[in-house]
């Protein structure tokens, strides 16, 4: 326990390394936060509600879902690559350390330093601009909440490293990692709530894991349609087990084929 415990203040402690892009990071946040405030008040205008959402059930979804994602896609696992191509992953083998422990133990540390950093810059833009929020109240919306916040948030881990674990078999992770970054923002409902895009479109999002990450915990949260909720609920979970199982697999073959001279 003792271990893990100095692998999570670590963790924390390598943001003070970088403290000027650091800090960088978190205004751009603060800026794509107010540019999407601005955005859906014009689009809005006089309109009490558009799309099935009143103003501000749109204006939560917005806040919200920058806050979850801010846990849920905060990840140290793009580190594993470059452990991978410069050999350092052959260290996980030889040392008495569970390698998905290591790492689920530094996205933790990685999540709660963005999650908290978050809430300060959300506390930031609503005392700036003075939006009317929903408030969810209803206990039952509140778990099922956090029951699809930990589920997109496994899903997300795992997802990340299994395009980590591309570096043992190429040295060009960064640009599937791109490509992962551009569908998160389409799919998952990075600038607007999924369910207002036509109905047949909007069930094909669902073969894919990228709704499960913010759509999903932000929608419960503003109240989910019960006819929803056990397909969603099933989807999620499904997801979590693939991805699991998927990097599991792949992790053990890639160490079954890897390489690397002077190590």
């Amino acid at each position: 326990m003792e271990t893990y415990r100095n692998i999570f203040s670590t963790t924390v402690a390598e943001y003070a390394v970088y403290r000027f892009n650091f800090l960088l990071w978190r205004f751009r946040n603060v800026i794509t936060l107010l540019i999407k405030y601005y955005l859906w008040t014009a689009v809005y205008g006089s309109h009490s509600m558009l799309f099935g959402y009143s103003q501000t059930h749109m204006l939560t979804y917005i806040m919200l879902s920058t806050v979850i994602s801010s846990f849920v896609l905060a990840t140290r696992t793009a580190d594993v690559a470059g452990e991978i191509l410069q050999g350092k992953i052959i260290d996980y083998v030889l040392r008495p350390l569970d390698f998905f422990t290591y790492q689920i133990t530094r996205d933790v540390a990685d999540k709660l330093i963005n999650i908290s950093l978050q809430v300060i810059e959300i506390a930031i833009v609503i005392a700036l601009v003075k939006p009317v929020l929903f408030v969810q109240t209803n206990p039952q919306a509140l778990l099922l909440t956090f029951v699809f916040l930990v589920l997109g948030t496994i899903i997300a881990f795992f997802v990340n490293l299994l395009i980590a674990f591309l570096g043992f078999w190429t040295h060009e992770v960064w640009a599937p990692r791109f490509v992962f970054t551009m569908l998160v923002l389409v799919f998952s409902g990075s600038y607007f709530p999924l369910d207002i895009i036509p109905r047949n479109v909007y069930v094909l999002f669902f073969l894919t894991p990228f709704p499960y990450l913010y759509f999903i915990p932000t929608r419960a949260y503003l109240g989910m349609p019960p006819q929803d909720i056990a397909f969603t609920l099933l989807g999620a979970v499904g997801w979590s087990f693939l991805s699991f199982y998927l990097a599991r697999k792949v992790w053990q073959k890639g160490l079954r084929e890897f390489s690397f001279f002077g190590r």
